[in-house]
């Protein structure tokens, strides 16, 4: 399934149960899944450190370094404003 959300730094969507967050990494906006790697935080509500580039999980104060962050990275294209990122289908409930 395709989905879009705006492209720009800590932008994001939520599809189903899961979320996603659009941040710059390396000079790019990515698109992530809005998950610590520790017990599931959502990064979104986290601190990011420009500098770093990390984010730190507002659960446990753990610090997502840019290779964390990469391993949660979906596929995404972006035209113009918008990111467009392809991610499952929500489970039917």
């Amino acid at each position: 399934m395709i989905v879009q959300l705006e492209a720009r730094h800590w932008s994001q969507v939520r599809v189903g149960d899961a979320r996603y967050l659009c941040l710059r990494q390396a000079g790019r906006l990515v698109v992530i899944r809005d998950e610590c790697k520790h017990r599931g935080g959502p990064l979104s509500l986290g601190t990011w450190d420009e500098a770093t580039e990390c984010v730190t999980c507002p659960w446990h104060e753990i610090v997502n370094s840019p290779r964390d962050l990469a391993r949660r990275q979906v596929p995404s294209v972006r035209v113009g404003g918008v990111m467009h990122i392809l991610v499952p289908e929500p489970s039917a409930a």
